[in-house]
């Protein structure tokens, strides 16, 4: 459509201009105008294909440091968690890579799957970058087992904040390292935003972002259930720490089951039961139980609910022994008693019968 109209204007413009000069003006801008809206019609909209991804949806790598198996080597590094994070902020090494200690970024347990039409790899960043580096990926198609370099500026250098290339060999990578020589930064200090790996047919869009009902992302959800593989949850904080689930608030549940020892060691026969003599010593010089926490360090550590279920099950059982204890004590005093009152008896017996014969 909007070429027969451009067309009609030259033709209209042809036949209604006396002046060449002006004709040939005319047919000039139209043909830049026809150029432009060729190209605006032709690029209007671009959609992520098989053999063309479009945007970053199909980054594999995205939350990689806790997907997958990532490590470094060399003595400038990177930050992990800022190269898989989709954000795009630069982490920046304190010292400069060199060609004898490079920066070597290795991913292992990739998803086996054969990059078919297309696969790309790459890095950005927003200053800083390399100026020289390397690319490999470990080839796993049908046996192949081999690194394959796919990008290779160790002898030359790179001048764009930017690379991203196709992968020349197909294959199934499950490795990738990025081996980084030199840089452009302050001196020589590398910068690195995010390292890529778009792939179409292995991860769902973000799939390392967010829930995905496939791969390798952190949430997984199937049928009605949703579980969370690797890492750490935090509910109100937003630094779980080494814990695999930190809640800052109060927690309702109408019951929790926990996984942990018991203390039925208290009733083996080589168990040395304190007296409670000890017992009774221990409380005056520290003011708590033994193997109880005071106070003082619940305020200021909390207590492992397992592990305290554990210890106050281990005095309940002590306290059951010292009971079977006194039990015992007791009924020997009462058999004693009993006796005594046997005895009482007879000497009752024996006084009355005394004072009888005192009397006649």
């Amino acid at each position: 459509m909007v070429k027969t109209y451009i067309c009609n204007l030259l033709d209209f413009v042809s036949y209604n201009n006396s002046s060449n000069q002006l004709t040939i003006a005319m047919k000039k801008l139209l043909l830049t105008i026809f150029t432009i809206a060729i190209s605006l019609t032709t690029n209007a909209q671009t959609f992520t294909s098989n053999e063309f991804p479009v945007g970053m949806e199909h980054n594999v790598l995205f939350n990689a440091n806790n997907s997958f198996n990532v490590t470094q080597t060399g003595s400038a590094r990177l930050d992990l968690g800022l190269l898989f994070d989709g954000r795009y902020v630069p982490s920046y090494t304190t010292t400069a890579p060199t060609p004898s200690d490079p920066t070597v970024i290795l991913i292992e347990n990739l998803p086996y799957q054969h990059t078919q039409l297309g696969a790309w790899v790459g890095w950005t960043t927003r200053y800083w970058q390399a100026s020289r580096f390397k690319i490999e990926g470990y080839d796993t198609y049908e046996s192949a087992n081999t690194w394959r370099v796919i990008a290779d500026y160790s002898t030359q250098d790179y001048t764009s904040r930017k690379f991203f290339k196709k992968i020349p060999n197909p294959g199934a990578y499950t490795k990738l390292r990025y081996t980084f020589y030199s840089a452009v930064g302050a001196n020589g200090r590398l910068g690195v935003s995010e390292l890529v790996f778009i792939h179409p047919e292995a991860v769902s869009p973000y799939q390392g972002l967010i829930s995905s009902s496939s791969g390798n992302s952190l949430w997984e959800h199937n049928s009605s259930k949703i579980y969370y593989n690797s890492g750490n949850v935090g509910i109100g904080t937003n630094n779980p720490g080494s814990w695999k689930l930190a809640v800052n608030g109060e927690i309702r549940a109408k019951e929790i089951k926990v996984e942990t020892g018991w203390s039925d060691f208290v009733f083996y026969d080589d168990y040395q039961l304190p007296t409670l003599e000890e017992v009774e010593r221990y409380i005056e010089e520290k003011g708590h139980l033994k193997d109880i926490p005071s106070a003082k360090d619940v305020e200021e550590n909390g207590i492992f609910l397992g592990k305290m279920d554990a210890r106050l099950l281990q005095k309940i059982e002590e306290l059951t022994l010292y009971t079977i204890q006194q039990e015992k004590k007791i009924e020997k005093l009462e058999e004693k008693n009993k006796e005594l009152e046997i005895l009482n008896k007879k000497l009752s017996s024996f006084q009355s019968r005394l004072e009888k014969l005192e009397s006649k």
